[in-house]
């Protein structure tokens, strides 16, 4: 018994330090590319955006490789209405959460409103990195790596909800180290968890990483597809 809550413990602690290899490979790389991240030059700065996640996705790659290519090869066709399930389920309570929390702040989430400027100013990259390789990499992040360190499928799906929703939020937390307490952003965790819960949960149901993968694709997906047509509309 105590064997066992010994190996809960040290997954869980893989899971932090594998949220913290995450976040410092995107900081060091972010100011490494500092000067080509938001260059004038819409190419550079494509390439740059891109090769930051694709460096993140190659490093968690390694090491979780063996999960990776073990979900890859065992995973089936109906995974993926699993993972449409789970995703309009968690969009659903994601939006009603949405509803209420712009009520009280009166404005949209800091994340939302970077993502935004993002697809304006760089679609290409936007579209690369939000649909196809981010969801990988938060995935493997905020799921896979925390797998193994809980025995029920709920607390792991809330546990690892908090995670991802606070990750969304990130804004915040920097703001208020720059002494700006906008506390208001903090009810954006709840929108951002709801939806990290039915992620879990799909990635649960299946034992295959690819299947809350394809979920999280599905939102970011049609995340993008709406904000490019507001940029469109708004230019």
């Amino acid at each position: 018994m105590m064997e066992n809550i010994e190996i809960k413990i040290l997954e869980f602690l893989k899971g932090l330090g594998t949220i913290l290899l995450y976040f410092v490979t995107m900081i060091i790389a972010s100011i490494l590319l500092a000067d080509f991240y938001y260059h004038s030059n819409i190419v550079i700065a494509t390439i740059a955006q891109i090769f930051v996640y694709v460096l993140l996705l190659v490093v968690l790659g390694i090491l979780y490789r063996k999960r990776l290519i073990h979900d890859f090869k065992n995973f089936k066709k109906e995974y993926l209405k699993i993972a449409l399930k789970n995703w309009i389920i968690g969009l659903g309570i994601m939006f009603i959460c949405n509803i209420i929390v712009s009520s009280f702040s009166g404005d949209i989430a800091t994340n939302e409103e970077a993502n935004r400027n993002l697809i304006a100013l760089y679609p290409v990259s936007s579209i690369i990195t939000m649909v196809f390789v981010g969801p990988l990499v938060e995935e493997i992040t905020f799921r896979a790596s925390f797998k193994k360190a809980f025995s029920k499928w709920y607390v792991f799906a809330i546990v690892t909800a908090l995670i991802f929703g606070s990750a969304h939020i990130s804004n915040f937390f920097a703001l208020l180290s720059h002494g700006t307490f906008n506390w208001q952003e903090l009810l954006y965790l709840f929108p951002y968890s709801a939806l990290g819960f039915f992620f879990a949960k799909a990635f649960y149901e299946t034992d295959n990483i690819y299947t809350s993968y394809f979920a999280h694709m599905f939102h970011n997906a049609l995340c993008v597809i709406l904000l490019l047509l507001l940029s469109l509309i708004g230019g």
